[in-house]
């Protein structure tokens, strides 16, 4: 009788196989960039005590953006090559020999890419290309380059043989920049014209909260301040995971992830 009152034992709210990826992507993260840095470094936040800048719209505002994520995550930002693009202009070919160039819809939730890697060019600089209405969000911005930094420090620098997306975006959380990535993963719609939702990254809204909530576990943050600059979806997450991790403290870890077979 007393057991239909016993309390439920904390879920996790992602699935065992993604679970266990991501704890042992951590522990592999943590061995490449190294634990006292990762205990040490200060995380960055959405604040203008973090990112003195008058964002404009301007390419000013993007490149001194882009010098405060190169030295958070330890790059050195003469060795880059940044440039703008802009994806939504679209080119149409005409059946008289001319082009057509059209702008869709603001109001239209297609998804466009946000930032583009491509390596080293032909001057030994890493081309990192970002797609020019970042400059109207600012923490989307700090977000899309964050990314593809990130693919520096892990393709650019041969520390993996290929690219891995969700490797990609979990190193950011690494160095400390994990809140905007998360916070920008999912953004909901809502307005006269247009309902649904952008997303950003490849890792899911929820997938961000077990990330961040391993983060703040592994630098034993028990009640970080920086979960009130996280959006109400992420948070709810955060502690979710959280409250597992908490729970199951001699698992988180400690299990191997051994890939499933698909059938």
């Amino acid at each position: 009788m007393f057991g239909l009152f016993s309390k439920k034992p904390p879920e996790c709210p992602i699935d065992t196989d993604t679970r266990l990826w991501m704890e042992q992507a951590f522990v592999w993260l943590v061995q490449e960039f190294g634990q006292n840095n990762i205990l040490t470094k200060s995380m960055l936040l959405p604040t203008a005590e973090h990112f003195p800048i008058a964002y404009d719209g301007s390419k000013d505002s993007f490149e001194q953006t882009a010098h405060i994520v190169a030295r958070q995550m330890e790059i050195d930002l003469n060795n880059i090559n940044l440039e703008l693009y802009n994806e939504s202009i679209q080119e149409i070919k005409s059946d008289y020999g001319f082009s057509v160039f059209t702008i869709p819809d603001e109001s239209s939730t297609e998804q466009l890419t946000a930032g583009l890697y491509f390596g080293k060019n032909d001057a030994g600089a890493f081309d990192v290309f970002v797609e020019s209405t970042n400059l109207k969000d600012p923490e989307k911005l700090v977000a899309t380059i964050a990314h593809e930094f990130a693919h520096i420090k892990l393709l650019g620098e041969k520390r993996v043989p290929f690219n891995d997306e969700s490797l990609t975006d979990l190193a950011t959380v690494i160095f400390g920049i994990g809140v905007f990535n998360a916070n920008c993963a999912f953004r909901e719609i809502k307005n006269f014209s247009a309902r649904g939702h952008h997303t950003l990254g490849y890792l899911k809204q929820r997938e961000w909260g077990y990330a961040l909530a391993l983060y703040a576990y592994f630098r034993q943050d028990k009640d970080p301040a920086w979960i009130n600059y996280l959006t109400p979806n992420i948070r709810s997450d955060f502690k979710k995971s959280t409250a597992f991790i908490n729970a199951n403290t001699d698992r988180i870890f400690r299990e191997k992830y051994n890939p499933r077979k698909q059938p």
